[in-house]
This record gives C-alpha cells, sequence and structure tokens, in this order.
C-alpha cells in the first residue's frame, strides 16, 4: 500500500506503523534516521543529498521516512517539538520568584539541554550556515522559542501572554540566548549554561543604561531589547509578528 503523504514516483513498499513498532521504537528509528540525514548534510550540503539516499543509508523505504518527517526540510527542523518541550519543562521547574528570576532559571535549565545535544547542534550548525536559505526559517524557529517561553512563563505566574512583564522576559530571554550560544562556539574550555549567565548579566546592564528611572514598559515594542528590534528588522516582521 501507498503512502499517500509521499509523492507517488517516490512512496515505498508498506513499512510497520507506529502502533506495530511501539512509540520506543518508532522514537529510536526517527532519531537514527534523523541523525542519518543530518550527517549527510553535513557532508554534502542539503541540496545534493536525495530522500533516496537517506533512506539508503538509513536501511528504510521512503514511506517510512515521508511518516516521520513529511519532507526532506521535515527532517532537519525535526527537533522543533522537542526543543519547545525541553522550554515548557524548564519554566515549569524554575523555583517561584520574580518573573525576572524564573526567566533565568529556565534558561539555566534549557542550556542544560542544549548542551546536552551539543554535537547535533554544532552540525546543524555548519548546515545552516552552508546553505543560507535555511536561514528564514530557523529564525523562524527562534520566534518559535520565544512565544513558547511566553506561554509558559505565563501559564507558570497565571497571567494572560500579554502580560508585559512576560513578554518582555521571554524577548530577553531569546537575546540571551542567541548571544550566549556565539560565545559558547567562540570559547572551548565555556560551558553554555556559564556563558548564559554572563550574557544575561550583560543584557541587564545594557537595558538599565537605556530605560529612564521609574518607567515599565507597556508595549512589546519599546520595550524590544535593541538587538531584537535589528533582528526583528532584517527579518521583515513589525514587532507584533
Amino acid at each position: 500500500m501507498r503512502d499517500e503523504s509521499a509523492p507517488a514516483s517516490e512512496a515505498g513498499a508498506e513499512e510497520p506503523v507506529p502502533a506495530r513498532t511501539g512509540p520506543g521504537r518508532w522514537q529510536r528509528s526517527r532519531a537514527r534516521v534523523e541523525r542519518v540525514a543530518l550527517e549527510l548534510f553535513d557532508r554534502h550540503g542539503v541540496e545534493a543529498v536525495t530522500v533516496e539516499q537517506i533512506c539508503a543509508a538509513a536501511g528504510i523505504g521512503p514511506a517510512t521516512f515521508y511518516r516521520h518527517f513529511g519532507t526532506k526540510d521535515g527532517v532537519l527542523f525535526a527537533y522543533r517539538p522537542l526543543f519547545l518541550e525541553a522550554i515548557r519543562t524548564a519554566v515549569s521547574r524554575a523555583p517561584a520568584g520574580t518573573a525576572s528570576d524564573q526567566v533565568e532559571a529556565a534558561l539555566l535549565d534549557f542550556a542544560e539541554y542544549l548542551e546536552a545535544h551539543a554535537d547535533e547542534l554544532a552540525m546543524r550548525d555548519r548546515i545552516v550556515a552552508a546553505n543560507p536559505v535555511l536561514l528564514p526559517r530557523t529564525l523562524l524557529v527562534q520566534r518559535e522559542w520565544e512565544a513558547e517561553l511566553t506561554r509558559a512563563l505565563a501559564a507558570a505566574r497565571g497571567v494572560p501572554d500579554t502580560d508585559p512583564t512576560v513578554w518582555w522576559n521571554a524577548a530577553l530571554g531569546l537575546v540571551v540566548i542567541r548571544a550566549a550560544f556565539r560565545r559558547w562556539r567562540g570559547e572551548a574550555a565555556a560551558t553554555l549554561r556559564g556563558c548564559v549567565r554572563e550574557s544575561l548579566a550583560e543584557a541587564r546592564a545594557t537595558i538599565a543604561t537605556r530605560a529612564a528611572p521609574g518607567t515599565t514598559p507597556a508595549h512589546p515594542d519599546p520595550a524590544t531589547p535593541p538587538a531584537l528590534e535589528d533582528e526583528r528588522a532584517r527579518e521583515g516582521h513589525d514587532g507584533d509578528g
């Protein structure tokens, strides 16, 4: 039976459905195929690698690939739901306190998760750097991180996700993660947790020098850190995008 989600020319023989293989085996199979695909992309470039080559290297049929990932780009960004879940988990573990304190604790927890996937992250970085067409999709994924952090923080504090303190701290969190990543990549002996601490301290110091004493931001646009405003301008989004 042909997998209807795949193009007719690429659909392969019937593969075992997830319910019969069990969730553990299904997840392991997905992770293995993802790793094989990333290694091929890293070695040969995304455009040069075909779905057939991924399937041959992973020892699966095309139908299985399409059930796992849908498209070739899908395998490259298959980490998205896992990372979003890691953000939710990090916020849920953060001790009670101010929104700023909760974001700091969540970022440090999330940094541990990312550091555990350092090799895979480095591989994805190389793939995106070699294929600039993927950069807009990568930036959208980072916006998803910010939105998920906003929702999780709002839920933890029992306030709407439009609360200024919540979205302000979530936006700051994304800027900090981006800055920490750059520092982490450039300092071989550094830990990502340490880079998050340093970047957060620098961000807070920078904001303190720009903010008028005693004022509280009332809308995402004026509250957005300059680095994030510049990034959004390059993306072609406004402050509410």
